[in-house]
Order: structure tokens, then sequence, then C-alpha cells
């Protein structure tokens, strides 16, 4: 077999990240709060950039604002037009759906307008010969990304993530080397963002990333980046090339697409594919993967000479995977087993993934980010678990319109996994108008499993119900609350907390 590259660490030779493109060193983040926005953002700030970004009125005095300040990003509403000609680039995660002032400030002003996705490839070239690391996938790469992350952090790494671990920024800097999420579903979109909104003159040309080591989490249909399953598997195979070396799940049960990946991988020379699962012919054997009394699980895993044994702090055995294959990435690229799951103990998993807000009055509340069905189901088996003999009503707020008309019929089926289930609108990415809500086709599938006075659409309207107010009538002493989305439901399961307090 041949030998894994590792990355570079502390005692090997560095580049010098520092050292910015012109594009980057003052640069302006449309929607800096947006998922993947705030790491790149606190990553350039790190590394000395002048970092600003704009946010909805809501947004800007909001807990992400306060992160990103205390980074050094300037937040604000909007940037007035003559601050716009002194930026090195302005970057814009979504479609632009019509005029949008920052961005027609910038085209006029000859500033180049980057995709989030060109950024972060400008942010990643510094780090090349082996100082690389990445997660991708379709779906469930939060978790992963944030565990490598953590895992590979000797003080000396840096991240740019979609999502922050518990109690670390989205974003750092790190000399030696970077850990980044290259997920292309970092919020929520109606149409997919992957180019430039438009590049002015003297554009700014992106460099492709040379990851010592991939880990790809899965591979599905994800409207609207992927709208079957060959557009993934050729997404994933454009992102797996581009590795040293490839490191997929390998679990009966986990993701079969992952298979035909590494069937056309296997075509012609590419990077070095290492498996990770519980068969004996896998580069990385998970030979124990259990639930502990306390809820966590434990974990031995075996690559090559190496022996891996370590607590894995994870609600739920899907997001325990994802960690363990953290794990076993960081295991091929070197790490010290004993230091890995010194480092793995003090994960306390990532922010609103199957997090546990509080109890009032034996009602648990606990957030889920979930976005994809697969998610979702996922996690919605785990409160299942949580719950033991008491209930799990879900609140759900299905993530973008085209998303979940694609996804509504297995989003419904998803629900049937809990006992009563609450829908919020749909949250979109931007303004619809003139199309059919996909919400009512998710309560219809939803009552295929449940009984329909056990399902629950919630509309805006003086007359109507809150979910708070449906959730409180409904639960019980031993019952948890799944409070699933991004948008509108962080919030709501705040205030969810302080009715079941009132109430208990």
């Amino acid at each position: 077999m041949a030998t894994a590259p590792t990355l570079t660490t502390a005692t090997g030779a560095e580049p010098d990240p520092a050292d910015l493109p012109t594009a980057l060193s003052a640069v302006h983040l449309v929607g800096v709060i947006d998922p993947g926005m705030e790491g790149l953002a606190m990553h350039l700030a790190a590394r000395g950039a002048r970092v600003s970004g704009s946010a909805r009125p809501d947004q800007v005095c909001g807990h992400v604002a306060d992160r990103l300040r205390k980074a050094g990003v300037s937040v604000v509403e909007r940037l007035v037009p003559e601050q716009v000609g002194g930026l090195g680039s302005v970057v814009w995660s979504r479609a632009v759906v019509g005029p949008h002032p920052e961005l027609d400030a910038a085209v006029s002003r000859r500033v180049p307008v980057l995709a989030r996705t060109h950024a972060l490839a400008l942010a990643g070239a510094g780090f090349g010969g082996g100082t690389l690391a990445a997660v991708w996938g379709s779906h469930s790469t939060a978790t992963a990304a944030a565990a490598l992350a953590h895992l590979l952090d000797d003080g000396r790494t840096g991240w740019i993530l979609n999502t922050p671990a518990l109690g670390t920024p989205a974003g750092h800097h790190g000399a030696a080397r970077l850990v980044t999420d290259l997920s292309p579903d970092t919020g929520t979109h109606e149409t997919s963002p992957t180019a430039p909104v438009r590049l002015s003159p003297g554009a700014v040309s992106r460099p492709t990333l040379a990851p010592a080591a991939m880990l790809i989490t899965a591979v599905d249909p994800n409207s609207p980046h992927h709208e079957d399953l060959p557009a993934a598997l050729a997404m994933a195979e454009h992102q797996a090339r581009t590795a040293r070396t490839l490191l997929v799940p390998d679990l009966s049960w986990w993701n079969k697409p992952l298979v035909f990946l590494r069937e056309r991988l296997a075509d012609r020379p590419g990077p070095q594919v290492v498996t990770v699962g519980p068969s004996s012919r896998c580069g990385v054997r998970i030979s124990d993967l259990e639930k502990t009394t306390s809820g966590t699980y434990w974990a031995e895993l075996r690559h090559g000479n190496s022996r891996f044994r370590s607590v894995v702090p994870a609600t739920g055995l899907h997001h325990a995977v994802t960690v363990v294959c953290a794990a076993a990435t960081a295991l091929v690229l070197g790490e010290d087993p004993d230091a890995l799951a010194q480092r793995l103990a003090r994960f306390g998993g990532v922010e609103g993934s199957m997090q546990h807000l509080g109890t009032r009055g034996g009602v648990s509340v606990v957030r889920s980010r979930a976005r994809h069905v697969t998610e979702v189901a996922r996690d919605l088996q785990a409160a299942g678990e949580l719950a033991g003999q008491g209930s799990v009503i879900t609140v759900l707020e299905p993530d973008g319109y085209v998303r979940t008309r694609a996804q509504a019929d297995s989003l419904g089926a998803a629900l049937d996994r809990g006992h009563r289930a609450v829908l919020l609108p749909v949250a979109a990415g931007m303004p619809v108008l003139d199309v059919e809500d996909p919400l009512e086709a998710v309560a219809a599938a939803a009552r295929k499993g449940l009984p329909a006075e056990r399902v629950h659409t919630v509309r805006t309207g003086p007359c109507e119900q809150s979910a708070e107010e449906i959730v409180t009538g409904h639960a019980k002493d031993g019952d948890v609350v799944l409070v699933v989305g991004t948008h509108q439901a962080p919030a709501l399961a705040e205030r969810l907390l302080t009715r079941l307090d009132t109430t208990a």
C-alpha cells in the first residue's frame, strides 16, 4: 500500500499564508452572517486582512455579528458606495435576483465580485505541499469538518468552517496548515451560485486547491446544487481528483452512492482511496463503535500499526460516524493516536447540531441544523433514542423552496419517525412570488404515516396558533422537542424554552 502524505507539522516546512492575494487584503462579504461566510471572514481577519461584512437589519446586533466584531470584522447593514472603491474584492454567497447596491457599486468601480467558493480557493491557495485538509459531501459535512479541525488543532492549525464547533470560532488562522469545509451546501439557495456574479475588468484567477487528504461524507441528489445522482457523482469525482488521498465511509447503511464514486475513481489514475469501516479490508478499520451508558460512543480504530481508542462525544450514531471518519482522516495524515484521543475527549460538538438547549418541566429542547432529508431523518432517529419512552415533537423549518419541493415526500416520510410534527413556513433565501408553496406537499406526505391531527402547519396571522403554543399544548414530561432549521428556528427554540418554563 502506498504511504499517504502527511500534513506539514510544526517541525516541517511552512508556507507564508499571511501573505494574502490583493483581492483578499481588503474585502467585504455580503451576507457575512450566512453559514460559510462567518468562518471565511474570521480566518481572513486573523491573517491581517481588512474585513467588513453586511447583514440584514435584524442580524446586525445579533450574537453572530458580535462574534465577528470581536474577531476584528466590521459588520454593517450596507456599505456606502464611496467605501467600495477601496476594496480588493466583494464576496457574495447567494444568487442575485435583481439589482444590489453593494454589488452594483463594486462593478461600477471595477472592483472584482467573487463567489464565496472563489474567495475560499484564494484563501487556501497558500497552503500547498501537504498543508491542506478538506471535507466535502452532498450533506453531513458540518460535524466532520469541525471534528477534523479540532483533532488537528496543535496550536498551528487554522480552519474555515461552515458551522463552528461549540465554543470555537468558525474561522481561525494557523501558520502551519488549514482545514476547510468545501461542501457547496453552505446556506439556503434557490439556485446554485457556483460562479461569480460578475467579474470586473482585471478579473482574479481562481486557483485549484490540492488537499493532502479529503474526506467525502456522502454523495446524494441535493437541489439546487446537484439535482440528480449523476450530477452529484460528477461533482464528487471532480472534487476527489484534486486530493492526494481520499477517505470515504464504507458502512452498508451509510451512503451507497459512495461505492459508485469509488468505481469511477478506479477507472483511471487518481487519489489513493482509503475506506473507513468495520471490514478487515478497509484502510482504516472501525473495530469497535458502541454507545455507552452516558449516551456518548466508544470507538476503536486500526490503521496499519496505529491503534486509536477514544470516547466519541456525539448524539446519534450518524454524528458518531462522521466524527470517527474525521479521526480516521487524522490517522491517515500521521497524527499520534494518543494525542488524537486526548483532543477528541474535549470535542463539544457542533453549534446547533443535536445541541441540547435545556429541559423545562421534564421536556427537553434540542436544536438541529439539518437541511438535507437524510440529515433530518437521522437526527429524528437520534431524538427518538433521547426520548426513550417519551414522544418526539418535531418542529421543522424546511430549507428553501427548491430543496423542499424536491424532497417533500421524503421529508414527510422522515417526520413519521417522530410522534407529532409542527411545520413552519419554508425558509427562502430570496423573495419568492407566484410559486406553489411546497409546505402542503410535506404535510400531506407526513399525514401518510402520522394521524392528521398530529401534523400542524404554522401560518402567520392574528388568529393563527404559534409554534410555541402548539408545542406547549401537547408536550409532556419525558418528551423531546426537536427544532430543525437554521433561519427562524434557532430563535424559536429559545422562545420555546422560555414558554415551557412559564407553563411548567
